[in-house]
């Protein structure tokens, strides 16, 4: 239940998968807060030099215009680890509006203060850490300005400023949570929708059986690579079909010809190094960084896109490599998988992904018809 209150009403871990969000909103909050503040005392610095308000405030203004300026610069100094900071940074800005409304009340003895809690209820609505913490600065500053305020105003003033500062800070203390509860509740929204988006993504661009590209979205990315800028790095289209995969079915079930196209798909990958950590960036990803990427055309062909920066013969090794990985596996019976590969080059006239596949697929059926087992460029 505490720790639950604590978060504002969500447990530990919930919060924790938000926080990242969180940190980032108090950076924002906190560029804005200081910009604000910073002209604030600019604009009553000048209209206490122009008499509009008092004169004798000028000189607090004016201190709390370059402290305040100074922390500026410095947070972007330092903008490489704000977000790291944030929290520190978040209730020093806190402490400095706090300083600011002490400061002012003192100049004003007989006046009521009217700064600190419009002050205290910005830290609530800004800044989000947990209640815990922020309960405790809330209390804290409660207590630095009410005993400033009986220290240098009258009683009946400072009894006045007293129960306003305790209003305010229950108050403050309850919109805090609701607001930031609020925060939260929408952060986790964005995260449900954006993990249902990725899934749609990856679901849409991976087979589901082989972990490769599925064929429309292969053909799609080797597309936007062909009729994209000129490329600098060495291209080719590989088409690799598995030999006597019939027979692989017959002979030990379905279940073994599943389990030779996934190990097919984990030779490749493995070759081409491809992160797939987060796959539903990997298209975009893989465009962006010239990155090698496979797919497969269905039953037992699969189809990769070399980008290499070197030449044909460094293509060729990992095309053997794959070959040779394949011939190597050893699962039950199955001893070995053979597979045919035809390649072709694509230069920089190619622009179009269907000749190019036709000139692999006439490669690929020399490949077949030679022996099979085997790489052929055509």
């Amino acid at each position: 239940m505490l720790s639950k209150l604590i978060y504002y009403g969500f447990s530990k871990n919930t919060y924790n998968s938000v926080k990242t969000h969180c940190d980032k909103s108090n950076v924002r909050n906190i560029g804005i807060t200081l910009t604000l503040f910073i002209v604030m005392m600019l604009a009553a610095w000048g209209m206490s030099s122009l008499y509009i308000i008092p004169f004798s405030q000028r000189h607090t203004y004016l201190t709390f215009f370059l402290v305040s300026l100074v922390f500026q610069i410095l947070i972007l100094v330092l903008r490489d680890n704000t977000v790291r900071i944030n929290r520190i940074i978040v209730y020093l800005v806190i402490v400095l509006l706090t300083v600011f409304s002490i400061a002012l009340s003192k100049e004003e003895p007989f006046l009521v203060s009217a700064i600190f809690p419009v002050f205290m209820f910005l830290g609530g609505v800004a800044f989000i850490d947990n209640m815990g913490r922020f309960a405790v600065c809330v209390i804290a500053e409660t207590v630095a300005f009410t005993v400033c305020s009986y220290f240098n105003k009258p009683p009946s003033i400072a009894r006045y400023d007293l129960i306003y500062a305790l209003i305010f800070a229950v108050i403050t203390l309850i919109f805090h949570y609701r607001f930031q509860r609020g925060v939260v509740q929408q952060y986790l929204s964005y995260e449900r929708t954006l993990e249902v988006q990725q899934d749609l993504e990856v679901q849409s661009s991976f087979d589901a059986l082989s972990g490769l590209l599925v064929r429309g979205r292969f053909f799609s990315l080797a597309d936007s690579v062909l009729r994209g800028p000129d490329r600098s790095d060495y291209v080719a289209l590989c088409i690799l079909d598995l030999d006597s995969f019939k027979q692989i079915n017959d002979k030990f079930g379905h279940q073994m010809g599943d389990k030779a196209i996934q190990l097919t798909a984990d030779a490749i990958w493995q070759e081409l190094g491809s992160d797939l950590t987060k796959k539903w960036e990997f298209c975009e990803r893989a465009v962006r960084n010239e990155e090698s990427f496979a797919g497969r055309l269905g039953g037992d062909e699969f189809v990769i896109f070399l980008r290499e920066s070197g030449t044909w013969e460094e293509t060729q090794t990992k095309l053997r490599h794959i070959l040779d990985s394949l011939n190597a596996v050893e699962l039950g019976e199955l001893k070995g998988i053979h597979a045919s590969f035809g390649v072709t080059e694509i230069t920089d006239s190619d622009r179009d992904i269907d000749s190019v596949y036709a000139r692999a697929d006439n490669a690929l059926y020399e490949a077949k018809t030679s022996g099979k087992n085997r790489i052929v460029k055509g």
